[in-house]
Order: structure tokens, then sequence, then C-alpha cells
């Protein structure tokens, strides 16, 4: 059957390992590696709804929005759009300023890319959108990388490898990108990365997009290894 062509899809909480892993990935295969967490404020700030409330103070004459700003960025934006539209209507804006913002980058992408998706952009509460960001994502292969199966479990570990990097989050909050439905309806497959090291999850990776590629399928599959 012939191999099924598009970039490899890394999604998954913070602490999963996707950066870590694509650059891992690009170095095996000699593809070229997008950081969607890199470039998608820019590209969010294209987006008209974003344009019309956006903070000017914390854009940088380049017109970027600086790593140690962008919260501050995001949450004026949020608050402008509610002001201006209510929690609902602000709420959608910014997923769909976000899922454009998403589809624009890997529209770029090259059929040999590792896309390092980011923590959050692979979460969606709006059906529509998330079906969306699925479509444009259906020519590639969507790993969600997790540590292990039992989600609380998950949790504690994310925690530990994040405090220990200086990135500290919530319990809270990791369980949320951990069990968000998102990730498993985007997802071709899931890769629980147990102990394993940042090269034997490449190994792994490797052998899994060549096997779903050889198999031909087109939706997520649901594939846990």
């Amino acid at each position: 059957m012939a191999e099924r062509p598009g970039p490899l899809v890394l999604i998954g909480p913070p602490g999963a390992g996707k950066s870590s892993v694509a650059d891992e990935m690009a170095k095996r295969t000699g593809g070229a590696r997008l950081q969607i967490d890199a470039g998608w404020v820019a590209q969010l700030r294209r987006q008209p709804a974003i344009a019309a409330v956006e903070p000017a103070i914390l854009v940088e004459p380049d017109g970027d929005v600086l790593p140690s700003r962008r919260r501050a960025y995001l949450m004026e934006v949020r608050e402008r759009l509610t002001a201006a539209h209510g929690e609902a209507a602000a709420a959608r804006a910014l997923e769909q300023a976000k899922a454009r913002a998403v589809l624009d980058m890997v529209e770029g992408a090259g059929d040999d890319a590792i896309v390092d998706f980011g923590a959050g952009h692979s979460i969606y509460e709006h059906l529509d959108l998330r079906a969306t960001v699925a479509a444009a994502l259906s020519g590639g292969f969507v790993v969600l990388l997790l540590p292990c199966v039992e989600p609380a479990a998950a949790v504690a570990i994310l925690a530990a490898r994040l405090a220990a990097q200086g990135r500290p989050v919530s319990a809270a909050r990791l369980a949320e990108y951990v069990e968000h439905p998102s990730n498993r309806a985007l997802a071709d497959a899931t890769l629980h990365t147990g102990t394993g090291t940042i090269a034997e999850v490449a190994a792994q990776l490797v052998a899994l997009a060549a096997e779903f590629r050889a198999s031909g399928r087109t939706g997520p599959c649901g594939r846990s290894g």
C-alpha cells in the first residue's frame, strides 16, 4: 500500500518531551523542524479579531511579542475582547484565531517536516474548530506523547519534570492537558514514553510512523504504544 505523505506532528501536555523528541527526529530523518510555539504569536497577530484589540504597548517595533510578555499580551487581548463582545464570544474569537494561526503555519510544512505543536495548540473547546484543525492535519501523522497510561500518574510525572526544569505547572492544569478530549480527537496514535530516553522514544516513533504510513490509514486510530 502506498505510503501516506505528510509531516509528523507531535502533540501533548507540557513536559511530555515534544521539543526534545522533535529535535532528535529531525536529526534522524533529515526533516525540517517546525516549532509552533516559536511563531504562533506572529501568526495570531495577523488575525483581524486580534489585531483590532491588541495592546500595542506590548508589541516590539519589529512586530514581535517577547516571550516574557506573551502571557500578559494574551490576557489583555482576552480582557478587551470580553469587554467588547462578552465572555463566550471572546473565547471563541481567541480559539478561532489560534486555529487559523496554527493552520497557516502547518500549511507551509513540507511532507518530511517534524512539527512540535506546543501544549496548548491542540486544545479546542469548539468542536467545529477542532474539526477544522483535524482536517488540516489529516495528511500527516499526529502522535500524542504521554508519559504513561494512567492520567494521575502521568500528571505526577509531568509535574516533577516541569518543576525540575524550573517551569512549574499546577497539577490541575496538567490534568486538563492530559485528559482533554481534543488531543485524542486529533491524534492518530498515542505513544506512552515511560522511562525511555529521547533516542529510544524517537526510535519508537520512527517505527510507529512507518507502520502507520504503510497501513494507509487516514484518520485517528487511537493506537497506544
